[in-house]
């Protein structure tokens, strides 16, 4: 690893599935212990909304919709609905990367949730999403109206896995549910309490470990799209093996009585946070004004930062640019490009992307830049940056990163090397067409500002 490098694994920057709900819909299956396979309403390819089918169809009630997203087509709309046969029975809207269930004997024994989820090996710092929530109006003569109710935020990840025997996961008219031996229920994961719960012993592999969690709450309505982000508490540094996440309209943990009819909770864009990834390493920095490449940076130290989004994406930073113009430094500025692609492949990671029109010396000018290049999970990174100066006659000014110090040329090398002058234009003059005035000489890799008289 580079000195003073981050490493990161090249699953570090994983994201979540259909994170924008702008990937396909697909029929709804409410998943029961008596192997369902009627649909109800559809749900975004990954995750699965709290539909249920009641029984055999009777009861069915549907959670989860698809609605104008946050400046996109697609959000998850999730409101807690009653029961069509039973009114006074509310089901309750949530949205997970796991399974969800739930049980019932006509409207008693409740109990339900979330099982299993997606495999995953990230390091997330947290999570975000955009939402806009509002409660049911309080209404006397309607019991199941709770506008107090919270809502939740959950997201874990793990490793190994739970098992709690005997779990009722199925809805009954009468007599007992049938029951499954539920592989990673959201509580066993968690370790809270199984007091009063449905369903056996929970039992857990040897390598079974709980590695983060988020477990939070919203609280204030929101009519315009806002921002919701939380930071994951970790307690362990093992590797993840998998991940869940559920969001709900109302109260998750609180049970059958907390359900507030018609609370609900719009959600898009969920995306996992990670912390900048940092690679300090070295710039090499040419300029071409019509008479060749000419050295303005040679192994220069920098460092450059690098900030995973969703779907493939990430922002990326080079700070504070700085030129070397007739021997006097020249501060262009960041050169900053968001939304960059990424892609990894055997532990390699490459960056794509590409902004126009980016202002850099403060406004004086005004570039094309295009960044191509590779980082490696022991903290090796090479990028290209190409910036055209639009302003100045499309002036390429060539931007080469690598974490390896380049080593080009020595001292007597530089020495022995042809002398060439440049006007302050950038313009190449011919020794023997040179006045007094004030000149850019370079020699070999060697560039400096000097007075001719």
């Amino acid at each position: 690893m580079a000195a003073g490098a981050i490493g990161f694994n090249a699953d570090a920057q994983q994201q979540l599935p259909n994170s924008n709900f702008e990937g396909e819909w697909v029929d709804c299956i409410p998943w029961t212990a008596g192997n369902n396979t009627k649909a109800k309403g559809t749900t975004p390819s990954g995750w699965c909304i709290s539909n249920v089918i009641g029984i055999g169809g009777l009861g069915s009630t549907q959670v989860g919709n698809k609605v104008e997203g946050y400046n996109s087509e697609s959000a998850v709309e999730l409101k807690n609905t009653n029961n069509p046969i039973m009114k006074t029975q509310i089901v309750p809207g949530y949205l997970t990367l796991g399974t969800a269930w739930s049980t019932s004997v006509m409207g008693s024994e409740n109990d339900g949730g979330s099982f299993g989820g997606v495999e995953f090996k990230g390091r997330p710092s947290g999570i975000e999403f955009m939402y806009k929530r509002s409660r049911a109006s309080q209404n006397p003569d309607d019991q199941t109206i709770k506008p107090d109710e919270k809502t939740t935020v959950v997201a874990y990840l793990w490793k190994g896995h739970w098992t709690q025997k005997n779990v009722p996961a199925d809805i009954a008219i009468v007599g007992t549910p049938k029951s499954v031996d539920m592989l990673d229920r959201d509580r066993c994961v968690l370790g809270m309490d199984m007091t009063g719960l449905k369903g056996g012993d929970v039992t857990k592999t040897d390598d079974a470990e709980l590695i983060a969690v988020i477990n939070t709450e919203i609280t204030q309505d929101a009519s315009e799209w806002t921002k919701f982000s939380a930071k994951f508490d970790y307690k362990s540094d093992a590797t993840p093996e998998m991940f869940n996440i559920v969001i709900a309209a109302g109260d998750y943990f609180g049970g059958a009585e907390v359900v507030g009819k018609d609370n609900s909770i719009i959600v898009d864009d969920v995306r996992l946070l990670y912390d900048n990834y940092s690679y300090p390493g070295y710039l090499n920095v040419t300029m071409n004004m019509g008479q060749g490449d000419m050295p303005v940076a040679t192994d220069q130290e920098a460092t450059i930062k690098i900030t995973p989004k969703a779907e493939g994406k990430c922002d990326f930073v080079l700070p504070n640019l700085t030129i070397n113009m007739g021997g006097s430094p020249m501060a262009l500025g960041d050169i900053a490009l968001s939304d960059v692609a990424m892609t990894t492949k055997d532990g390699v990671t490459t960056y794509s992307g590409s902004q126009t029109g980016m202002t850099l010396l403060g406004g004086a000018i005004m570039a094309d830049v295009t960044l191509n290049g590779t980082a490696d999970e022991a903290g090796n990174a090479n990028m290209k940056i190409d910036v055209i100066w639009t302003n100045g006659g499309n002036v390429p000014i060539n931007v080469t990163f690598t974490s390896v110090k380049a080593g080009i040329g020595s001292i007597n090398a530089d020495n022995n090397a042809p002398v060439e002058y440049y006007n302050i234009q950038g313009v190449r003059i011919s020794e023997s067409n040179l006045t007094p005035g004030l000149y850019i000489k370079r020699q070999g890799n060697i560039v400096k500002k000097v007075i001719l008289k």
